[in-house]
């Protein structure tokens, strides 16, 4: 049935003339008669008994009356309720991130975004950084954060953080004791690193490439799904890792682990925040993606 339709019936009721109706709507009077009547065959009955002069509603018509304003008055809530929905910063972020981004930046992003607007709910799904691409890239989340920049056309992102990947090694190893090492020393101790996935490692290994070094020199002997496990793994003994620098704060201040400088090497890496740009269609996505520019900024 035809909103449109439903208006002019009423004004006709209101007016009760065709053609002062027309005025109004800015239409011809037989536009006006081709809608009543439209709405008479979609309902099967006579609205209006045209044998008088003036607009006479049938029984059906009354009925149909008490409908049409039902409809305008839900009409107008509803356009009431999605203009509030543009003002106001409302709803829930379904987020993808990998783990050092998830883990470590999100947290203090997300409660400061919370802090301005109180109203949304956050979801957060911890997962690697190829993972977190697909994700979204086939819509199952909304925005993602990441350690590798996603290929091709279908996503945009920008860099949202920087990051550096170091060498930790247990507080009681030899390393532990120097000022730095080189990468030859390196090879033959047991490296714990996480999944091929992860984009830690997908970030060392082009970044040891790019400095002239294979990183099939350090296969990993142990292979974690996340950061804080593997720190924990040197925390215990088991090995020698590379890490994000934001992974090991809380360790290197306790004293658990140390880090170790390589000489002559700094691996820098970068995080980004990635989103299909045609998928930007709420209020709340647009203010959070420009939050985290400004953050990204700063």
């Amino acid at each position: 049935m035809n909103l449109e339709y439903l208006t002019t019936f009423l004004k006709v009721i209101e007016e009760g003339n065709f053609s002062e109706v027309a005025k109004q709507l800015s239409i011809s009077q037989p536009a006006v008669s081709f809608q009543i009547q439209r709405l008479e065959q979609d309902l099967g009955v006579r609205l209006i008994d045209r044998r008088m002069k003036k607009v006479i509603l049938t029984e059906a018509g009354k009925h149909m009356v008490k409908f049409a304003e039902r409809v305008q008055r839900g009409y107008a809530s509803m356009l009431d309720e999605i203009e509030k929905l543009r003002d106001e910063v409302t709803g829930e972020l379904i987020i993808a991130a990998s783990t050092i981004p998830g883990e470590f930046l999100l947290p203090s992003f997300l409660s400061e975004f919370k802090r301005r607007y109180p109203s949304i709910s956050v979801q957060v799904a911890i997962s690697d950084s190829v993972n977190v691409i697909n994700d979204i890239k086939v819509g199952q989340y909304e925005i993602g954060f990441c350690g590798v920049a996603p290929e091709g056309s279908d996503l945009e992102c920008f860099k949202m953080a920087q990051d550096e990947i170091v060498l930790i090694v247990p507080k009681a190893h030899p390393f532990a004791r120097k000022k730095k090492i080189t990468f030859a020393e390196i090879e033959g101790e047991p490296m714990i690193s996480r999944e091929e996935s992860s984009g830690t490692r997908r970030s060392l290994e082009k970044l040891l490439f790019n400095v002239g070094y294979d990183a099939k020199h350090f296969e990993p002997k142990l292979v974690l799904s996340t950061s804080q496990s593997i720190v924990s793994a040197v925390e215990e003994g088991i090995g020698v890792a590379f890490v994000s620098s934001l992974a090991i704060k809380k360790s290197v201040m306790l004293g658990l682990v140390k880090q170790v400088p390589i000489d002559g090497i700094k691996l820098g890496r970068d995080f980004y925040c990635v989103y299909r740009k045609e998928h930007i269609v709420s209020r709340l996505l647009t203010e959070f993606i420009s939050f985290i520019r400004t953050q990204a900024v700063r």
